[in-house]
């Protein structure tokens, strides 16, 4: 596949599964919204740090399942749509975050910057498979859970 056109798809896959995630949080009740953010990651709704395994707990869900897609010959093609859900989710929390939070600290410094680098990756994990950026995806993992307590619940 030509490589413009991959980007291509993956810019389109980012865009319109984020402001599936807009839409889809504007229609649920807050009920809803809540159990869903509680099923899917449950570090926004903590009041305190999060421990390592609900730091690690989201990205190892979707890891499992996405690699699981990506090694049957005829379900790799559906990894985007993993790639669709995380991304919709990305946009379902960015709207719960920015109509709770008192402040947009949390959402600038945390949220928005380290969701957006893993859905990258995950497009581009998507696409092909490397070592490099897989283990960029965990460096920034690491790089997420040592500084999230200094961002989020320090300022």
């Amino acid at each position: 596949m030509n490589q413009s056109y991959t980007i291509f798809i993956s810019l389109c896959v980012l865009v319109l599964s984020f402001v599936g995630g807009l839409i889809l949080f504007e229609r649920s009740s807050p009920e809803q919204q809540q159990w869903i953010i509680n099923l899917l990651d449950a570090r926004v709704l903590l009041e305190g740090p999060p421990s390592f395994l609900e730091t690690i707990f989201p990205h190892l869900m979707i890891a499992v399942v996405f690699f699981l897609f990506y090694q049957h010959r005829y379900l790799q093609k559906f990894t985007l749509v993993i790639c669709a859900f995380k991304i919709t989710f990305y946009g379902f929390c960015s709207s719960y975050l920015l109509q709770t939070q008192e402040t947009t600290f949390p959402y600038v410094f945390w949220w928005f910057p380290f969701q957006l680098v893993y859905c990258i990756l995950l497009l581009a994990l998507a696409n092909r498979v490397n070592l490099f950026t897989l283990a960029f995806y965990i460096i920034t993992i690491i790089i997420e859970f040592i500084l999230l307590p200094f961002i989020v619940y320090n300022n």
